[in-house]
């Protein structure tokens, strides 16, 4: 074989220098637009990332409210149109479940200072001993345990003068240094 039937060896090299080569730095048009697209796409989901928290935690506490108002009555003795709206509610429920959402009332939880809620009102109550959670008004809603909403609460507390009345405490110190230990 002679030295011209030989095929010439291409270099491996590219040259990025080369006007029009897609590694240098003009980029075909078609690029340009879809890095465009994706910048504005980005920038729109940037601005509607904290309306869409907000949506999903008012979604969440309206699904919270139906749930405990279906709780308080007996489902079997309604008409099966109310049964199955109840049966969409838990469906939508275990969703939003599914997708790491969870939604807790605080109703009946022993109150502890510096719990991540907002207390609405502290209501004197003869019937209880200790701090307690009366009522849950907004329940805190979690998406992949990141507190999003935070909720809102009214605290029963013990009536100091019903306690002192019936002896259990002599002075309103007293009742403090007993619930801080």
């Amino acid at each position: 074989m002679r030295k011209k039937d030989k095929k010439p060896r291409h270099s491996s090299k590219i040259n990025i220098n080369m006007p029009g080569n897609i590694f240098g730095n003009m980029k075909p048009p078609n690029l340009q637009a879809i890095s465009q697209q994706k910048k504005a796409v980005c920038e729109v989901l940037d601005c509607e990332l904290p309306k869409m928290i907000g949506l999903l935690a008012d979604i969440a506490t309206c699904l919270w409210r139906m749930r405990d108002k279906f709780k308080k009555i007996n489902i079997d003795d309604l008409p099966d149109e109310i049964t199955k709206a109840n049966r969409h509610l838990e469906s939508i429920w275990d969703t939003l479940k599914s997708a790491k959402v969870e939604i807790r009332g605080h109703t009946n939880e022993k109150y502890v200072p510096g719990m991540a809620l907002k207390v609405i009102a502290f209501q004197p109550t003869s019937s209880v001993q200790t701090e307690k959670i009366a009522e849950t008004i907004k329940p805190s809603v979690f998406y992949k345990d990141i507190l999003i909403q935070v909720g809102e609460v009214v605290v029963a507390t013990p009536d100091t003068a019903e306690l002192k009345r019936n002896g259990n405490i002599k002075n309103i110190s007293e009742y403090k240094e007993r619930n801080t230990e």
